[in-house]
């Protein structure tokens, strides 16, 4: 008898299955579990033909790729996928382009604020329970690392700037990696041990930045414990990340308000959590400014 994939030992996870099944599975259900961890949102409401000629396979490859992973009816599947959307209110760029093709309703509405109003939903569905558990724990590596490492590219280096930035204000222990070219990334994490921490942004999937991903592997792979954040639970690097932050998207635009709040809220934790040592710090840093002329006495 074939192997499910549910056999295999894994986090109980329809993406981690779906991963798992593009690793195992033959080319032709390879091909329909990489469809679906890219459009979950449309698969959620496909039928099993609809998701056979999206995938470009067969109704009958279909079933077997749901029994294969551990699923007793394509029923399931669909209701786990889902829960999923309800969780994370997760969105893809389809979505933006709907919207340039058909933007009537948006039109009797000023951009800013339809866009200010889709954020903040964003930012209110970012608050599960599973982010909220997910923190504390990052938390709690932040406040034991030695050092820590920040790493993020394109729209995602934002994110990881702004959070290298705030935190090298208040500790002495953060380091942007990549900062002197994606080149010399590795050279830099190779610096790296169990002590330590690497942080990565990984925002605006499905098409995720292969850099980042490869650097969460190479930290897996030597024992580095790492924290990402994205706003898609089909990130591949799920997999290889000691712990996950997984921010709400916004349904009409992209955003990464939903990560600067987190980035936010991470920097005001640690803030509070050692809180004589970033006081001192960030009065250094005032009196250099001062001094130095940069700032307004």
């Amino acid at each position: 008898m074939s192997m499910k994939i549910k056999d295999v030992p894994q986090p109980n996870d329809v993406f981690a299955r779906l991963r798992a099944g593009i690793k195992d599975l033959p080319t032709q259900q390879k091909l329909i579990c990489s469809y679906i961890l890219e459009h979950y949102q449309q698969v959620a409401f496909y039928t099993v033909e609809e998701l056979a000629q999206a995938s470009k396979t067969s109704p009958a490859t279909v079933v077997r790729v749901v029994k294969r992973l551990g699923y007793d009816s394509y029923k399931d599947l669909l209701e786990q996928l889902q829960q999923v959307m309800m969780v994370t209110n997760n969105s893809v760029w389809w979505e933006l382009e709907q919207v340039m093709n058909d933007n009537s309703e948006m039109d009797k509405e000023p951009s800013l604020s339809w866009v200010s109003r889709d954020s903040i939903d964003g930012i209110k569905n970012s608050l599960t329970s599973q982010l909220m558990d997910s923190f504390d724990s990052a938390i709690d590596l932040m406040l034991e690392a030695r050092k820590i490492g920040i790493v993020g590219m394109r729209s995602s280096k934002y994110v990881a700037g702004f959070l290298h930035f705030m935190m090298n204000q208040l500790f002495s222990n953060t380091h942007m990696l990549g900062a002197l070219g994606t080149d010399v990334a590795y050279d830099e994490v190779l610096n790296f041990c169990s002590d330590d921490l690497i942080i990565a942004v990984s925002l605006g999937g499905p098409h995720f930045v292969i850099l980042t991903h490869e650097i969460i592997s190479f930290a897996k792979d030597n024992d580095i414990p790492s924290i990402l954040i994205t706003n898609d639970m089909g990130n591949p690097s799920i997999d290889n990340a000691t712990v996950t932050l997984c921010v709400g998207r916004t349904k009409y635009h992209y955003s990464i308000v939903q990560a600067m709040v987190l980035a936010e809220a991470i920097i005001t934790e640690l803030a509070l959590k050692k809180k004589i040592q970033a006081r001192k710090k960030l009065k250094n840093v005032e009196d250099v400014l001062i001094e130095k002329g940069i700032t307004m006495p």
